[in-house]
């Protein structure tokens, strides 16, 4: 999985509450504030999603017989797998 770079959660931080702030109904008191709340939950979320991936991959490395990455099987334990440790969250 690719990890997102300092500049691309801010982008997509100020890219959010800018979506934010031309919905109808929204008003937004203190934009700093807001972007600064939306990068961390970004930066929350997709560390944790760093970490998810890095548990499975050292659970498919764990296996008794080497299964090469990239392969069908390969891909099919890594998503049933992570499904598995998704839901254990």
């Amino acid at each position: 999985m690719k990890r997102l770079g300092e500049s691309r959660i801010e982008a997509l931080s100020l890219r959010i509450a800018d979506q934010l702030g031309a919905a109808a109904g929204v008003e937004i008191r203190n934009r700093g504030a807001l972007v600064s709340a939306l990068a961390a939950a970004l930066r929350d979320s997709f560390g944790a999603d760093n970490e998810l991936d890095a548990r499975v991959r050292a659970r498919i490395a764990s296996l008794s017989r080497p299964v090469v990455e990239g392969s069908r099987e390969w891909e099919v334990l890594y998503r049933q797998y992570r499904e598995e440790l998704s839901r254990r969250r």
